[in-house]
């Protein structure tokens, strides 16, 4: 996957709802530390988001400047599409 961005959906960057949909949606815990997501495109041109569980290691691969490799095993999920974390989304999954 071809990663186009780095968003974090942590109890930090998101309201409670949203972090609690967010992880609902990807069927994950919520945890204290939040996600980092690697979000890009499929090599067919399909959207897609890897969810990591490292959030300092999304940080510093949003600050690298692209051409990064993430090894598949960083990943706990894949899911379709972006989440949406904007404050004035009404779903994360819209």
């Amino acid at each position: 996957m071809q990663i186009d961005f780095v968003r974090l959906a942590t109890p930090r960057t998101l309201s409670v709802d949203a972090y609690r949909e967010f992880c609902w949606g990807v069927g994950l815990p919520e945890t204290r530390e939040g996600y980092g997501l690697l979000c890009g495109h499929h090599d067919d041109g399909r959207l897609g988001t890897a969810v990591l569980d490292d959030v300092e290691y999304a940080r510093l691969l949003a600050h690298s400047g692209g051409g990064v490799v993430v090894p598949a095993e960083k990943a706990l999920a894949t899911i379709d599409d972006w989440p949406d974390l904007r404050p004035s989304a009404a779903s994360v999954w819209d």
